[in-house]
């Protein structure tokens, strides 16, 4: 597994971005511990896969107070591909008005490809924020019917919408990263918007 430690300094804001595009099956652990008052830190990931599988563990432990975490997942699975996701914010004793927010999203195109996600909450002090949420769900089939509906094809109307769900992700992104995602989901980087 490769193992991944994320450091944010006193009164930093950083992102840290991860992406995989299902060239070969990966086991990752991200790790962030916000141990100074004033850190921020958004972990935003992006995957794609069509073979291949990926295992995400995410934990971002708050341990200083007026510390800030976003930890943002979305991915689209098809053919036989698979994402395990397990996430953990932990907000420790002693670190109030901590704000951390945990969500992953998964679009499964085809009935092969797999996707489980567990956020997971440990707060152990008061006057914090806290919030996690998961979904893993198929195409919004009134989002094809109305494309469809425009003159798209099936096929079209799917490239749309994986393409709108992910752009939405690479935007969040530093430039040089989202110009280099975009790049390889053939996604348009004339969107990315990040200056």
């Amino acid at each position: 597994m490769e193992e991944i430690i994320v450091k944010v300094k006193k009164d930093e804001e950083k992102i840290f971005p991860f992406f995989w595009l299902g060239d070969k099956s990966r086991e990752v652990k991200i790790t962030a511990i916000m141990d100074q008052p004033g850190a921020s830190l958004k972990i935003l990931g992006v995957f794609y896969g069509k073979t291949g599988s990926l295992d995400l563990l995410t934990e971002v432990v708050h341990q200083a107070p007026n510390t800030f975490s976003r930890t943002i997942i979305k991915g689209v699975l098809d053919g036989d591909a698979s994402a395990n996701f397990e996430g953990l914010v932990r907000i420790e004793k002693g670190a109030k008005n901590a704000d951390a927010d945990l969500k992953e999203h998964s679009i499964l195109i085809s009935k092969q490809a797999k996707a489980i996600a567990i956020p997971r909450l440990d707060v152990l002090e008061n006057e914090v924020k806290a919030g996690h949420g998961a979904t893993v769900s198929k195409i919004d089939e009134e989002q094809i019917f109305y494309l469809m509906s425009r003159g798209l094809s099936l096929v079209q109307a799917k490239d749309i919408i994986i393409k709108g769900f992910l752009q939405s992700m690479v935007n969040e992104f530093p430039r040089a990263e989202a110009k280099l995602i975009a790049k390889k989901l053939f996604l348009d980087s004339n969107f990315v918007t990040q200056p």
